[in-house]
């Protein structure tokens, strides 16, 4: 800013506009609000609007663009002007008729044929976003064939590929990006990003063919990063794009370094930018991508009042960085200031993802999970009734499908139930599924591996095997009879018969809703699900058996502050007549040696992440298992056994105690949650896990000694 101090117009607009290169727009915006339009050209115009939507300043940006376009009828705009110009009324805050009327009403010059084409693209692609993110009903084809007879000729359309593969027109975009191929070749990096990311990269038989300077792009590190568990050839891709990346860091300009960033935050690789950018001396306070990253390190590191200031200042600027955003989500509820992210969304919305208008966005999960943390449970998961996904479902549907709304009082009826979110979700949501049978007709979706778990315990309900979404596994190829990818995995093409005959249709969470409307009973105590009794485990002493779990399949800088080091079960592995087994699936080489080390028995003869059915039986087996939240814990409760969950993070204790008023698990039955009610989580993550620990081996000691009496 003091750079900006006295400066003319047009040496304001190019500081402006290297800020928002960098997406500094709270600045940048600060520095064109004083501009005088008038003394602009449209293009200019253009980009002051977008810049101030890009911030707070939603209102004045409108107000700009309803001038500009009162006379834009009266001129044919150069294809340059009429581009900005649909961009700044695809953001705008304008009602979606005003906006589609706007950008099919302008004037666009046709002396330069391909420019006009391109513009005239660009204009109908920004339509059809608008009409998707209004959820209307329709066709990506429409839009993408325009009336042309060989729209696979243009490389700009690669942006429809992802959207014709959700619409059911994989057979389309595969033909569009094998012609893009066939024409650039894999030495243009577009063509190269947008075959990487579709279906996993089916389409490039070896992701060494890749030219060794694409490996240095930021977006090609992204998606190799994505694509890494596919090959050994994909981990090798990764491994090129990480050297490279590094050797190239030096020379990189400020822009390049800060998209580089960005992927380091986004893709949780925070070692690596700690290598790159050890601090920000040195660092443009400009460069939010570092700025960032060393918000998310200092999170780790338990200086959460550094990581507030941080991520926060970066929020501020680029409202859009949803990483900074979770991060924030977890520092805020670490410090004792009583500050949140709805507080800060309040204050600078959502950038141009809410037109420029401050204020919290019904539904987001920022709202939903600070609701959580302080024991709001019924109206955070009502405000959830906003994603798309139950939407679409809602406008299909009309009445039959209950958004987060009480069950009906209909003896009888029939209903299809969708299990969504997680495998440890849906094992939770089955707690009600004994209520549910006995009120209706049921049909349920269920992830194949827990179908003869779920049969066994609840025979007059009907299960249809829907595999869950698999982290790791790059936009796949779905049917096309709903345009949102999260609804089309939870529903694909076998569910279409129950649907159509279910008197009503809802889903998992909207059972949770209604445990805390009251209408589904709760019961903290008893089991629900039935192992199969031909695999039960038969006890190898009279010891008290016990067993851990501490961590969950997927981890990220946020979630890895609610899990554990196995090492951090030391302080119970003394008591005295307690045999210790670990429940953990995907241990890695450490993990299973410091188990064989110290005494804590490994489960040989069951695959813990995949064959549900065995787990079951060693977890039925046990007296106790002990440690955080996910699927064997989820699934000890669920066969009958006490779990303990460790409260160590403001997540596994507010979640869980309606924010701090109970130790009763209020998700799951059989569970208690372990935590001094004097926990400080300002404190650093070890002293939390030191208090909690030292808690558990109290309470352990005791279950011990009265196991031995008996």
């Amino acid at each position: 800013m003091d750079a900006a101090t006295g400066a003319a117009p047009d040496e304001l607009l190019a500081i402006a506009r290297h800020l928002v290169r960098l997406r500094n727009f709270r600045t940048a915006s600060d520095l064109v609000s004083g501009l005088d339009s008038d003394e602009l050209d449209l293009v200019d115009q253009c980009f002051v609007g977008t810049t101030l939507l890009s911030a707070q300043s939603g209102i004045a940006s409108d107000e700009l663009l309803a001038a500009q376009l009162r006379g834009i009828g009266q001129r044919a705009l150069r294809p340059a002007e009429a581009s900005r110009l649909g961009e700044w009324i695809h953001l705008s805050g304008l009602e979606l008729s005003d906006k589609l009327g706007a950008l099919e009403a302008l004037p666009v010059q046709r002396t330069d044929p391909r420019a006009f084409g391109s513009v005239t693209r660009d204009l109908r692609f920004r339509a059809f976003r608008l009409r998707t993110a209004a959820l209307e009903d329709v066709d990506v084809l429409d839009f993408f064939e325009g009336g042309e007879r060989d729209p696979d000729q243009w490389k700009d359309n690669l942006r429809y590929v992802g959207d014709l593969v959700t619409h059911g027109h994989e057979r389309r975009a595969r033909a569009l990006l094998e012609r893009q191929l066939a024409q650039h070749g894999l030495r243009d990096r577009g063509v190269v990003e947008a075959v990487l990311r579709f279906d996993s990269g089916s389409l490039l038989d070896d992701p060494a063919t890749i030219p060794n300077d694409h490996h240095t792009a930021p977006g090609v590190l992204a998606l190799a990063h994505d694509l890494r568990a596919v090959s050994s050839a994909h981990a090798a891709l990764f491994a090129a794009c990480l050297a490279a990346t590094a050797a190239r860091y030096p020379s990189m300009d400020v822009y390049t370094r800060d998209s580089l960033f960005r992927v380091l935050t986004v893709k949780d690789l925070l070692p690596e930018l700690d290598a790159l950018a050890p601090d920000l001396r040195g660092v443009p306070d400009t460069m939010l991508g570092a700025c960032c990253g060393r918000g998310l390190i200092a999170m780790e590191q338990g200086a959460h009042r550094d990581a507030a200031e941080l991520l926060r200042s970066v929020l501020v600027e680029d409202p859009t960085y949803t990483a900074a955003a979770t991060g924030l989500r977890f520092v805020y509820a670490r410090l004792d200031d009583d500050r949140s992210v709805i507080d800060l969304r309040n204050e600078i919305g959502y950038g141009s993802a809410s037109a420029g208008r401050p204020g919290i966005r019904s539904g987001d999960r920022d709202q939903a999970t600070t609701l959580l943390l302080t024991g709001q449970y019924l109206r955070s998961w009502s405000v959830r009734r906003a994603a798309p996904q139950w939407r679409i479902l809602a406008r299909d549907l009309g009445t039959r499908f209950l958004n987060y709304q009480e069950l009906p009082d209909d003896p009888g009826s029939s209903l299809f139930l969708i299990m969504d979110d997680g495998v440890g979700d849906e094992i939770r949501g089955a707690q009600y599924l004994a209520e549910l049978a006995a009120r209706y007709s049921v049909t349920a979706t269920c992830d194949p591996r827990l179908r003869p778990l779920l049969e066994r315990s609840f025979p007059t309900i009907e299960f249809v095997d829907v595999a869950r979404r698999l982290r790791g596994v790059l936009n796949p190829v779905y049917d096309g009879r709903y345009s949102d990818a999260i609804l089309a995995s939870h529903v694909p093409v076998q569910c279409d018969p129950h649907i159509e005959a279910a008197d009503h249709v809802t889903f998992g969470q909207n059972l949770t809703f209604n445990r805390f409307a009251g209408v589904l009973p709760r019961s903290d105590e008893g089991a629900y699900l039935v192992p199969d009794p031909d695999r039960a485990v038969p006890r190898s002493s009279d010891s008290l058996k016990v067993g851990l779990v501490w961590k969950s399949h997927f981890a990220s800088a946020s979630r890895r502050m609610m899990y554990l080091g196995v090492d951090r079960f030391a302080p119970l592995l003394d008591v005295e007549g307690v045999e210790f087994w670990s429940v953990q699936h995907a241990t890695d080489p450490e993990e299973a040696a410091y188990c064989a080390e110290h005494g804590i028995r490994q489960i040989e003869d069951v695959d813990l992440f995949d064959d549900l059915e065995g787990l079951a039986g060693h977890l039925a087996s046990m007296d106790l298992v002990i440690g955080i939240s996910t699927v064997p814990m989820e699934l000890a409760a669920a066969v009958g056994t006490p779990a303990w969950l460790l409260g160590f993070s403001p997540e596994n204790y507010y979640y869980r105690t309606a924010g701090g008023a109970t130790s009763v698990d209020q998700l799951s039955r059989n569970s208690t949650i372990i935590a001094p009610r004097w926990i400080d989580f300002s404190d650093p993550y070890e002293r939390c896990v030191d208090l909690v620990m030292a808690d558990c081996r109290a309470r352990l000691v005791l279950r011990a000694r009265a196991h031995r009496s008996v």
